[in-house]
């Protein structure tokens, strides 16, 4: 993906995640997830200025909770949750927040715990990047891209760690693994 085109479209995410407040890429795609662990692959850090150059995109993030002092620079990334067709890439990517104590590049897989959709009465919560599990180009990787047939459109994220740490696969329209709130240890929030 190139640089030009990647900044665009998470700028364009911004824009249209927050005029459709029912989905926006800084929520799960469905109920079922609010507050569940997932990983993804981070693709593109924005920058402070392109961050602010979305006032729905800030106003997400200052409605969940951060200070203006916490969007800098590589605060917030377009993550991909599905590999390996392009438009479906795009179409099912996540915007998540990314904390100053997870340092993430493009290319590191992270765990997201998955935000909550906003409503009249609630700002929600955006996705948040929890920790790194692996680095780009690791040499000793364990996570890839599932099923291994590159000519599928919609491969999800695999780690040989999760059977092992209570992850669960998820069938249906969004197949993934997750961890549940209650799995994870934490309790969903509830306001």
């Amino acid at each position: 993906m190139d640089r030009k085109r990647d900044v665009a479209l998470l700028v364009g995410l911004f824009v249209c995640a927050a005029a459709d407040a029912a989905y926006s890429k800084f929520y799960p795609p469905e109920e079922d997830e609010t507050g569940a662990l997932r990983v993804a692959q981070v693709v593109e850090l924005g920058t402070r200025e392109e961050i602010l150059g979305s006032q729905d995109a800030v106003r997400h993030l200052l409605d969940s909770g951060l200070n203006d002092s916490d969007i800098q620079d590589g605060s917030v990334a377009l993550a991909v949750v599905y590999c390996c067709h392009e438009p479906t890439a795009r179409r099912t990517a996540i915007a998540i927040y990314i904390p100053t104590e997870v340092p993430a590049d493009p290319g590191d897989i992270v765990v997201v715990r998955m935000g909550r959709k906003a409503s009249r009465k609630d700002p929600g919560t955006v996705n948040v990047a929890t920790e790194i599990r692996e680095r780009a180009n690791s040499p000793d990787a364990r996570c890839r891209w599932d099923p291994p047939n590159e000519q599928l459109w919609m491969r999800v994220l695999y780690c040989d760690w999760m059977p092992s740490e209570g992850w669960a696969f998820k069938d249906g329209k969004y197949k993934t693994w997750l961890k549940r709130p209650a799995d994870s240890g934490e309790l969903k929030q509830d306001r």
